[in-house]
């Protein structure tokens, strides 16, 4: 079996295990008249081996690297070949010291527990197959043995329900088959495309560093009547620095660990304000700020910076023409403040602007809908509450670190 299919036997076993305990106490009140203390061994022996399947399967979830692979297989195989094996005794041993209606009741039990058991075994078709005859196959013969003519007729009900169930097992297994090689096709192109843009990343950041160091060069040598076109060159460069900072932790979060550390907000936030000067000059955008000094939080500098980078790129996008943005760091008693304020038109559906992939209807500004959503779970991987408030032309985002 490989991993995935151990893992979800035991998820589902989990489930359908509680969901039998009714079922097996109605069966013993229903055949307790007939077959007296003998059917209380029965399920008391029944309930112990349930009871030591739901302890392994919860200990699988909470602690699955107690045993390798190979021993939570042999395990669950073992303890739901036993639990088949109870059941099916209803079949070869009970039925018959029962009368006719009472093992109509048994097969009609037993048929519709393996219906639900071969469904919670579905992962694995052999094992699914396996119950379906220790359950089935022992109650077939037991009935056609009797030699009456209702055993007989009843023992057809069995067989044709082991068909249909053999058939459902099988084609349910070559389902399985089909998806599993589609999620590995889907999986493989998936894994090919992030190395493509990782590559992509890789090869945009050498020529990127290179055109900003050359422009401050040429900055520094050249006439003040071309200042104008450097800013507005200075500008793209950050702006598409700023995204390819973007693009290059939205592939990289989910592989590489960014440890936390302890950074001096203040400091931290004068760095990428001075980062933003030349897309603020051309954009005709200003910053006011108000930082408190030396408030210390902990949290990785890569983070913080996509976090603070975003909320300033969005304000000037999306703030009026010529407006100052404010930007505020205090503390109360309790927490640490960050917040940005800008002025422009109302957030529609503040609710939904950290969704993924959602943006305000704006033709004019384009938008991928992913900068705050990556906010997002930078915030709630670092225990920040994020508010946004929008009224009377005013956005403010609030972000509280705790202290």
């Amino acid at each position: 079996m490989t991993n995935t299919i151990v893992e979800t036997l035991y998820s589902l076993s989990e489930k359908s295990l509680l969901s039998a305990i009714p079922f097996i106490i109605f069966l013993t009140i229903i055949l307790y008249i007939q077959t007296g203390y003998i059917i209380l061994i029965w399920v008391s022996i029944l309930i112990i081996v349930l009871s030591i399947r739901f302890y392994y399967a919860y200990l699988f979830r909470i602690n699955i690297n107690k045993y390798d692979q190979v021993i939570w297989c042999k395990l669950f195989v073992l303890l739901a070949v036993i639990t088949a094996t109870i059941f099916s005794s209803l079949g070869f041993i009970f039925i018959h010291y029962l009368n006719d209606y009472y093992q109509l009741f048994i097969t009609a039990s037993l048929l519709g527990y393996s219906a639900s058991a071969v469904n919670s075994l579905s992962a694995d078709y052999r094992l699914a197959l396996l119950y379906l005859i220790i359950i089935i196959i022992p109650l077939f013969f037991s009935l056609l043995l009797q030699y009456t003519f209702q055993s007989i007729v009843v023992s057809v009900l069995p067989i044709l329900f082991f068909i249909a169930q053999v058939v459902i097992i099988f084609k349910n297994h070559t389902q399985n088959k089909q998806i599993g090689l589609l999620l590995e096709t889907n999986q493989k192109l998936l894994n090919e495309n992030k190395q493509f843009i990782a590559d992509m990343v890789h090869q945009i950041r050498s020529p990127l560093a290179v055109i900003l160091a050359n422009t401050s060069l040429i900055e520094i040598k050249t006439k003040e009547n071309i200042s104008y076109n450097l800013e507005q060159i200075n500008s793209s460069i950050s702006m598409l620095n700023n995204a390819y900072e973007d693009l290059s932790y939205l592939i990289s979060h989910d592989t590489i660990e960014y440890k936390p550390m302890k950074i001096n907000l203040a400091y931290f936030m004068e760095e990428r304000m001075e980062f933003f000067q030349s897309i603020l000059k051309s954009n005709y955008k200003y910053i006011e700020s108000h930082l408190e000094e030396n408030i210390m939080i902990v949290i990785n500098d890569t983070e913080l910076e996509r976090l603070i980078d975003n909320n300033i790129t969005n304000a000037i996008k999306y703030s009026s023409h010529k407006s100052i943005i404010k930007i505020l760091i205090y503390k109360t008693p309790t927490n640490i403040i960050l917040k940005f304020i800008s002025q422009g038109k109302n957030i529609k559906k503040p609710s939904k602007i950290f969704d993924k992939n959602y943006t305000e209807n704006n033709n004019e500004k384009r938008s991928l809908g992913l900068g705050l959503h990556m906010v997002k779970n930078i915030c709630e991987k670092n225990n920040i509450h994020y508010t946004v408030h929008s009224e009377k032309n005013i956005n403010i985002f609030t972000y509280t670190f705790e202290l």
